[in-house]
């Protein structure tokens, strides 16, 4: 059902295929007169940016193990994907990259079972972390209380360079 989800959709790099086929869970789960199923999803997405993957819980099982470890600070398959490549000094058309993408959808669908039970439970806490002082800055100009010309919570250095003397 989610094949179309690979390679961040249709192989196009945006959002991780594994965040999109679980966020559709979470909307089945979660989805309450509070929204819940946003804050869920908000705070996948936000864990996923942070975590330093791929995790080495599933090496027992993949040709390659022991995989150096990449924050992405993005939920972009393409930025994702190429941070680990060049930290691996590897590349996107390879096993062992296939291997990582396996490892890390597997961590994600964990990840929202583990969000899913504190629902459940009635105990869901975000569990990712603020956005960084620069992306902070940044919305103040350009989020809801600025030109509300941004609604994304990424790292904005990312792909637009910080500049001191910024004015809008």
């Amino acid at each position: 059902m989610f094949h179309h989800a690979a390679g961040g959709y249709g192989s196009q790099g945006t959002l991780c295929g594994s965040l999109g086929a679980c966020s559709a869970i979470i909307n089945l789960v979660a989805r309450d007169k509070e929204k819940t199923h946003n804050k869920i999803i908000k705070d996948l997405i936000n864990w996923y940016a942070s975590y330093n993957h791929p995790t080495d819980e599933f090496d027992s099982i993949v040709k390659f193990p022991k995989q150096k470890r990449v924050i992405p600070g993005s939920p972009l398959c393409h930025v994702s994907v190429s941070t680990w490549t060049m930290a691996n000094e590897t590349e996107i058309a390879t096993y062992e990259r296939k291997d990582r993408c396996a490892k890390v959808a597997g961590k994600v669908a964990m990840q929202t079972v583990m969000m899913l039970n504190a629902y459940a439970d009635g105990k869901f806490k975000p569990v990712a972390p603020a956005v960084s002082a620069e992306t902070a800055a940044c919305l103040e100009c350009h989020g809801p209380e600025g030109d509300h010309n941004q609604q994304g919570q990424m790292a904005c250095g990312l792909c637009h360079p910080h500049k001191a003397d910024h004015a809008d």
